[in-house]
């Protein structure tokens, strides 16, 4: 802009130097008017009579200058591609959270826009993208992770989520004289990589700050019907073999840490 108003001002005067060399009594003068790449402009006077003489003119340096701001990192849409990879590449805490991301977007439109899912929401989330999550967990840990082995792992301890919880890691044991248990903090206190120390089904976590529902919901999905099924068979072929029923244990009493324990699940 400044270089347009600067050569639309000396155009007429450039004209009528030109003229004057006309007259054989008048010195002649030439004006010439360039720019270069720091957005300045120079104009030079030749005169037959005196050395060239150079005049810069430079932009306003108060003059506000537009900044295009950068473009904000936005994380990858949730995919069972981008889980997939994200579990064949041993990124299990990255993989955890499009675990949490594609439950939220396949619960429906009020997951969504809320930010999780109610666990009566469950029921919207199709047999078929649930079992594939499930695969995709299990194939990429050897079978030690995802919701149909934690599922196995909720059924052996009775139902009960402190004995659950317990069983996958999710709760610590204290270095104390009785036994005691607290609820390991997230997400540093869990563990992400996948060793021999690695509880089974550890992974995916669920938040249970809202209550134990969703993860019941989860475990009670049509989708593990099938494994259900397979370990009724393999609870009953075991009873035959050890002359015990699965039901003898209910009446048993839980331990005295579990019974006084607070069932306040915030990971």
């Amino acid at each position: 802009m400044a270089n347009a108003s600067l050569q639309s001002f000396l155009l007429p005067q450039h004209h009528s130097f030109l003229n004057t060399g006309t007259h054989d009594s008048s010195p002649s003068i030439v004006l010439k008017l360039t720019t270069n790449t720091s957005s300045s402009v120079s104009f030079r006077l030749f005169s037959n009579i005196s050395p060239s003489v150079t005049t810069t003119s430079t932009p306003n340096s108060s003059t506000p200058t537009p900044v295009t701001p950068a473009a904000a990192d936005t994380p990858p849409a949730p995919s069972l591609d981008l889980l997939g990879r994200q579990l064949a590449a041993g990124d299990y805490r990255q993989a955890d959270e499009t675990t949490r991301a594609l439950l939220i977007d396949l619960a429906g439109e009020s997951a969504r826009r809320r930010g999780y899912v109610f666990f009566s929401e469950v029921q919207f989330i199709s047999a078929e993208d649930l079992r594939a999550i499930d695969e995709l967990w299990r194939e990429h840990s050897n079978g030690k992770f995802g919701y149909s082995v934690q599922r196995r792992l909720w059924e052996k301890s009775r139902r009960d989520f402190t004995r659950f919880f317990i069983k996958v890691g999710w709760m610590k044991k204290l270095d104390t004289e009785i036994e005691q248990y607290n609820y390991r903090a997230f997400p540093d206190e869990f563990i992400w990589e996948m060793n021999d120390d690695t509880p089974e089904g550890h992974l995916p976590l669920t938040n249970a700050l809202r209550g134990t529902q969703l993860l019941g919901n989860i475990f009670s999905h049509p989708a593990f019907e099938d494994s259900q099924e397979e370990e009724t068979t393999e609870e009953t072929d075991a009873a035959a073999t050890t002359g015990q029923n699965k039901d003898d244990n209910k009446g048993r009493e839980r331990p005295k840490f579990m019974r006084d324990f607070k069932p306040d699940y915030s990971f």
